[in-house]
């Protein structure tokens, strides 16, 4: 009976000591918990991107409160699942901060994927941050931030997502047996009567290549071809009502340097 007291006496002076108590440790339980399930959605939401299973990712993500377009995300998802084989992808958890019921994500990401006519490999970094939160007992997506992760290669997309303090969107070299590819931007026209913009994109180099960004300096206009380039090869492109341009300004390929070249002095060209 003694020794009772003397251990009830013993975890009282512990508590005041060290200033926990049962509820304490009961929230604290709590948020592993929802940290944990968050945890576990993402890990289910990455199986299914990378097995091209749609209707699984989507199942993690609340078409009610996603904040951004969600068709557009849907349909940025599947162009993924259609234009890209998708190898591998590697993600580290870099935090989980809390608000309130809601928990953001921060991860940083390398994916591996080989373009649809299997003539090159290409593999993208970043870091993004994905917010989930708790609906009817289960974790779902409703913000995503810093993008080229998930649907990067729909143009739209990627101007729909926010960037985020910190971002990084770095690398995506691609490799071919054949060596590398050289983008250049030739025969750039421009009808004042029109608007429209028309370009070249010349593959000079030694291997194909794929999912290909261009933009002009004017207006913001700007977009991607997702479609092969072989060596030797050109692609025509046509931005109608391009208002604003004049000569004078550019325009350009792969403005971000995603690509791995064997030139990157010859990207871009002046409206004359």
């Amino acid at each position: 009976m003694l020794q009772k007291v003397v251990l009830g006496v013993f975890l009282l002076w512990a508590s005041s000591v060290f200033g926990s108590s049962i509820y304490d440790k009961d929230i604290v339980v709590k948020n592993q918990s929802r940290d944990d399930k968050v945890k576990i959605v993402f890990k289910e939401m990455m199986q299914n991107y990378e097995e091209e299973y749609l209707s699984g990712f989507f199942s993690y993500v609340s078409e009610d409160r996603f904040v951004q377009d969600y068709m557009t995300f849907f349909e940025a998802i599947e162009k993924d699942m259609r234009v890209y084989d998708i190898l591998s992808v590697d993600t580290w958890i870099e935090k989980i901060t809390e608000d309130g019921v809601k928990r953001y994500l921060y991860v940083k990401w390398e994916k591996r994927y080989e373009s649809a006519t299997g003539s090159s490999l290409q593999t993208q970094r970043g870091y993004s941050r994905f917010l989930f939160d708790e609906i009817n007992g289960e974790y779902k997506l409703i913000e995503l931030a810093g993008n080229h992760f998930w649907g990067g290669s729909l143009p739209e997309w990627r101007e729909e997502v926010p960037q985020i303090a910190g971002q990084e969107i770095e690398v995506a070299s691609t490799q071919s047996s054949g060596g590398l590819p050289d983008l250049s931007v030739q025969n750039v026209t421009y009808n004042g009567g029109t608007y429209d913009l028309d370009f070249d994109i010349v593959n000079l180099g030694t291997a194909s290549v794929n999912n290909i960004d261009y933009s002009a300096s004017c207006g913001g206009y700007g977009g991607n071809y997702a479609g092969v380039i072989a060596p030797g090869a050109s692609v025509h492109i046509q931005i109608i009502n391009a208002f604003g341009c004049t000569p004078g300004d550019f325009v350009i390929v792969d403005p971000d340097l995603f690509i791995d070249e064997s030139d990157e002095s010859n990207n871009q060209m002046v409206i004359p």
